[in-house]
């Protein structure tokens, strides 16, 4: 026996998850479907992994560089 479904909502990028718990909070019955992993290019190999991948690059960068960008502080006068 067929399932039916009031409508269906193909990929999960940016607005597929968004739209579909909209739907169903309608009373509508959703299905979502996704070819490879939910969450779509953004979520999983384009914009969180790449601002990620920055944000270690310069953690890395900083911590090499530590001594060029902070000032000695331990010949400080501290009347």
């Amino acid at each position: 026996m067929a399932t039916r479904y009031d409508a269906i909502v193909i990929g999960t990028g940016q607005a597929g998850p968004s739209l579909a718990v909209r739907l169903a909070d309608t009373g509508m019955k959703v299905a979502i479907i996704e070819r490879k992993r939910f969450g779509g290019t953004c979520v999983n190999n384009g914009c969180i992994p790449t601002k990620t991948l920055v944000a270690s690059a310069r953690t890395a960068h900083v911590a090499r560089r530590g001594r060029r960008l902070w000032r000695d502080d331990s010949q400080l006068d501290r009347r």
